[in-house]
């Protein structure tokens, strides 16, 4: 009996986890059961039209009971209903979720078999009543008012309260989150010549915006409507050509709210000037450390062993010319996947995830380059049949937001163009299609399975630069690569030179650049 009391107690701890201060006034099931009261949410005042939101979850008295809800209408701030396709589509609220807990040993109960019990069902309650509006809806800029019904169950019986206009959402207006100008670099000449630039494209703002210039208003005007930057008249170019790149404010008449942007590149000059092609470095992280801040972040699928990990190491100085000044601390990434305490080896799989870039920027006159360094060492054969016990393979994904499982995960390994060191550099007309096969593929031909292995393409302990034509994923907003490396074989393997060895794999210097056309 002691043990059910127990129970009783936990669950009943664990149903009210997560739950708001005053969600449950009157602390248990009321003695007159009775509809759900008091529901508050706190208004949402900094949200954006079109975009994702999960509000705070609620207060409100359901006298002990756990209620459900439900979004009953919602209407825009002239009193007008939005359609139930819209609030199908984009709204939800969240209700409680069935989950379990473990206790500890001596919290367990023996049941009728003689087994000890110590996993139990619950409802988890930590989100209940929290409102979420998917991204990509179709709200425009403006206040909306939700009317949400809780329902408690007593004893089989249901009571059931409607609270209107309860929950109060202001979207503000979409901000510009790109400015294109095509092309990026321009020439305006004092006279007898071109003296004002291209219109440019905004990108993401809602339509009722203004251009405004945040500096050089010395050398130039803009049109607030249009963003076409003008020469000022008279304007003498303190050399030849002066080169300038004007910040241009995208401001909301709305909300007066400023996006900046420095889009272009002026030259002024007397004389026509032969204007550059742009080259825009999207994304170079320098890997110091394992956050999104340096640039990525690990995801385990199969641990298999604690001391299988990425390490960071001195980055390799074949990429030292092209690399940026400011990635002065470049790491490398390094795992080894042959156990370190010795022993058998055991299968593993993780994935490097570099952050999602927004490419929406450079959807028209640019073309995208992705570029990585990566090495293989001590990778030995399966005995069995000849193959990689591993391999490192690249994915990309649009859909990726952190939630690794739900994410769309495409292979483009075969996709890339890759070039093997030779002599200490990457000798132009040596690339070829695709990624070459791990291992030393001389040392063990097996010539009747051989697995896509070509010597010619032998990259065993040589650096290899791969690049990627991203051109399918120009305009998209949401663009992420990844790097697996995982093995092949089940079970456990020990490693006998030469053969069954995983060995490691060495990634370095990822990076992205935008080609202006």
């Amino acid at each position: 009996m002691m043990k059910n009391l127990l129970f009783i107690a936990l669950t009943s701890s664990i149903i009210l986890l997560g739950c708001v201060e005053d969600a449950f006034e009157d602390g248990g099931i009321s003695n007159s059961p009775q509809a759900p009261s008091d529901l508050q949410y706190s208004p949402v005042v900094q949200a954006r039209e079109f975009g994702v939101l999960i509000s705070a979850p609620p207060t409100y008295n359901s006298f002990g009971a756990i209620p459900s809800f439900e979004i009953v209408a919602v209407h825009d701030e002239d009193g007008n209903p939005l359609s139930d396709t819209t609030i199908d589509d984009f709204f939800s609220i969240l209700n409680g979720t069935p989950d379990t807990i473990m206790v500890a040993p001596e919290d367990g109960f023996i049941n009728e078999d003689g087994d000890t019990i110590r996993t139990f069902p619950i409802v988890n309650v930590s989100d209940i009543g929290r409102i979420q509006i998917e991204g990509e809806n179709t709200l425009v800029e403006g206040s909306y008012f939700f009317d949400i019904k809780m329902t408690t169950v007593f004893d089989d019986q249901s009571f059931s309260a409607t609270f209107e206009r309860v929950f109060e959402l202001y979207l503000g207006p979409q901000l510009a989150s790109g400015l294109v100008y095509i092309p990026g670099g321009q020439n305006l000449l004092t006279s007898g010549g071109t003296t004002s630039t291209t219109e440019p494209i905004v990108i993401g703002a809602n339509p009722d915006f203004r251009f405004e210039l945040g500096d050089n208003t010395d050398k130039f005007t803009i049109d607030a409507t249009t963003g076409v930057i003008t020469l000022n008249s008279g304007y003498t170019p303190t050399e030849e050509p002066e080169i300038v790149s004007p910040t241009v404010n995208v401001v909301s008449n709305i909300s007066e709210e400023i996006v900046s942007f420095n889009s272009i590149t002026i030259y002024i000059s007397n004389s026509p000037f032969d204007v550059p092609k742009l080259v825009v470095s999207v994304f170079y992280p320098t890997f110091e450390f394992e956050n999104t801040e340096f640039g990525y972040r690990i995801h385990t699928v199969e641990e298999g062993d604690p001391g299988i990990f990425w390490n960071r190491l001195a980055a390799p100085g074949i990429a030292d010319d092209d690399r940026p000044a400011e990635n002065a601390n470049q790491k490398r990434l390094e795992i080894n996947l042959v156990k370190p305490s010795g022993g058998n080896q055991v299968p593993h799989e993780s994935w490097a995830i570099m952050n999602a870039q927004d490419l929406s920027a450079y959807e028209f006159g640019y073309d995208i380059e992705a570029e990585f360094f990566s090495e293989n060492r001590f990778v030995e054969y399966l005995s069995t049949d000849g193959s990689s016990p591993s391999f490192l393979a690249v994915y990309v994904s649009t859909d990726y937001r952190g939630d690794f499982n739900n994410a769309t995960w495409v292979e483009v390994t075969d996709q890339l163009e890759s070039n093997i060191i030779s002599d200490g550099e990457f000798i132009e007309g040596n690339e070829f299609e695709g990624y070459p096969y791990p291992g030393d593929q001389n040392l063990r031909d097996f010539t009747d399975t051989p697995w896509g292995k070509d010597p010619s393409k032998n990259a065993d302990d040589k650096w290899v630069r791969s690049t990627f034509d991203m051109v399918d994923y120009i305009g998209m907003s949401n663009v992420t690569v990844a790097f697996r490396v995982y093995t092949t074989f089940e079970g456990a393997i020990s490693s006998s030179f030469p053969y069954d060895r995983s060995g490691r794999y060495l990634l370095s210097d990822f990076n992205i650049t935008a080609y202006e056309q």
